[in-house]
């Protein structure tokens, strides 16, 4: 069977040049002519005065704490407020990732991770809009600003007048475990959507120091991110917070799991980390083990399946109190404009990345990926295998096809048409076959998950390419200028070059976004309907 757990990786790629010299550690000192030396932007927040650099035509402010470091008696507790400080801050370097492990890799990162990067234009400007971006990984990697740059606002903000917030939360078990024994902490699962959250109000109340405008915050996300912003954006914490959101292959109408469906493997955690006893003993011992321990010790290590997810969102009665279509039929959700979208390829970077790691996408793989979906969605498998006929020459093409339309591109489907039944909402497809992407792959990925953040950015994955080149040069400025007009205008109207509708449930139309986008009439709703009516 082909492990989504293998290919997790796919869900936090960031774009650009793999090159930690994209992001500066500090200001030029001199000017190139030899002029006097250049100030570094300086900004007082509500804790203390930050101190940045200038990349690319922005101020850049990275790593700006807006929480405690959750670490000793904070770790698994939701967000606490941090200490203010006398000295400048330098928010010159780049951050530390939170911790963090996939595919069975241990990705270098800290527990005193809680941070903010800030993109604003140079000179820095006035009420501008702020787009707060949420980064994906399966909840259990993924950073801000990626680690090759390629979700830095800098280029938002120098061509669009955007300021852009990048946020990292606690991911894995330090941010989604539900254990019983910490209820009394205030933490039954959701502490990293509970992090997003504080530096969403972190935003509100610093981010006019930085030149935007509090009551113009747009939540953007994809996948995981995506589901982030569906989650704060059907939440009562948020009320009167965000303007506007847009979820990039958020699987928004997925269902997440119960806090006792989430208990279990929390147990299961602390029973391997030899942690057991009353409350309070398994609570001192799960906060003593290192992150080495928790790592060793974590069961999603082995969890395979197309299905599988290791640590995830729960409904947690506070943050979280019900399904996102329950709390869109309660009216409970916030009635702002939404944009939502999918992309065509959805499940073809799942499959080559679980090739990479030694799986064979063959007739049997097809035949167990078959049992599974059927399993999880409550469908027929032979309604599957009749709808997805396995290509004999290339099984892992249909494995991609009915694994992308399973778990991301419909429910992503459905999360738009719920939500234009609700208020002004937009919808894409995104179609571009040619995105670069940073590995070497004999697959042909199409328009695969999480090729389309490179053209909102500005920052092209490929590795070694620093500009795009040909029809990606298209793609980049519609797509670019859609997402900045929405964060602006809360409608994209025709800024990308063509006029997109607003979606309508009862006659849908998506953008289809390519090198030529064009309005595409209710594109999925064949392959759609096999799932969505087991939902």
């Amino acid at each position: 069977m082909v492990r989504l757990s293998l290919a997790l990786l796919v869900l936090a790629l960031g774009c650009g040049d793999d090159d930690d010299s994209a992001l500066p550690m500090e200001d030029a000192a001199v000017a190139e002519d030899g002029g006097p030396v250049v100030e570094p932007p300086e900004v007082e927040t509500t804790l203390g005065t930050v101190i940045g650099g200038r990349e690319n035509g922005s101020l850049e402010f990275l790593g700006i704490p807006y929480a405690a470091p959750p670490v000793g008696e904070l770790r698994f507790r939701r967000p606490q407020p941090p200490e203010s400080w006398s000295e400048p801050f330098d928010a010159t370097g780049r951050p530390s990732r939170c911790e963090q492990e996939a595919i069975g890799i241990s990705v270098p990162g800290s527990e005193d991770c809680l941070v903010v990067n800030v993109h604003t234009p140079d000179p820095m400007p006035t009420d501008a809009p702020v787009l707060f971006w949420i980064h994906g990984g399966a909840f259990v990697f993924g950073e801000g600003i990626q680690t090759d740059g390629g979700t830095k606002g800098d280029l938002l903000a120098r061509d669009h007048g955007l300021v852009v917030v990048s946020v990292n939360y606690r991911l894995g078990p330090y941010g989604f475990m539900a254990h019983p024994a910490f209820d009394e902490d205030g933490a039954p699962g959701n502490v990293g959507f509970w992090d997003q959250l504080a530096a969403l109000r972190w935003t509100r109340e610093n981010i006019a120091a930085f030149g935007g405008d509090p009551d113009r915050i747009t939540l953007v996300g994809e996948s995981a991110g995506g589901v982030s912003v569906c989650a704060l954006l059907a939440s009562a914490e948020t009320e009167g917070m965000i303007a506007a959101a847009i979820s990039q292959s958020g699987l928004c109408d997925d269902p997440l799991g119960t806090i006792d469906d989430a208990s279990a493997r929390a147990i299961e955690l602390a029973e391997a980390l030899d942690c057991r006893g009353s409350d309070d003993a398994i609570r001192t011992c799960m906060r003593a083990a290192t992150p080495e321990e928790i790592a060793a010790a974590d069961p999603s290590a082995d969890a395979g399946g197309l299905g599988a997810r290791a640590w995830w969102p729960i409904v947690d009665g506070e943050l979280v109190t019900a399904q996102f279509r329950d709390r869109l039929a309660d009216g409970a959700a916030a009635d702002i404009p939404t944009l939502v979208g999918w992309n065509q390829d959805e499940g073809t970077l799942f499959v080559m990345l679980a090739e990479r790691e030694g799986e064979v996408a063959d007739a049997a793989a097809y035949e167990s990926s078959v049992a599974d979906l059927a399993s999880r969605f409550g469908v027929d498998e032979a309604a599957i295998r009749a709808q997805y006929p396995m290509d004999e020459s290339d099984p892992g093409a249909t494995i991609a096809a009915m694994l992308g339309d399973a778990s991301l591109a419909c429910p992503s489907r459905r999360a738009a048409l719920l939500l234009a039944d609700r208020g002004p909402t937009w919808a894409y497809l995104f179609t571009y076959p040619d995105a670069g992407f940073q590995l070497a792959t004999e697959r042909d990925l199409g328009a695969f998950h999480s090729g389309e953040i490179q053209f909102v950015f500005g920052h092209p994955s490929a590795i070694g390419q620093r500009s795009f080149r040909g029809d990606e040069v298209a793609v980049h400025d519609s797509m670019s200028a859609w997402w900045a007009a929405f964060v602006t205008d809360l409608d994209p109207a025709d800024a990308g070059g063509a006029a997109w509708p607003e979606l309508d449930a009862s006659a849908p139309e998506a953008m289809g976004l390519d090198a030529a986008p064009a309005v595409r009439d209710d594109p999925f709703a064949d392959a759609c309907a096999l799932w969505d009516a087991a939902r």
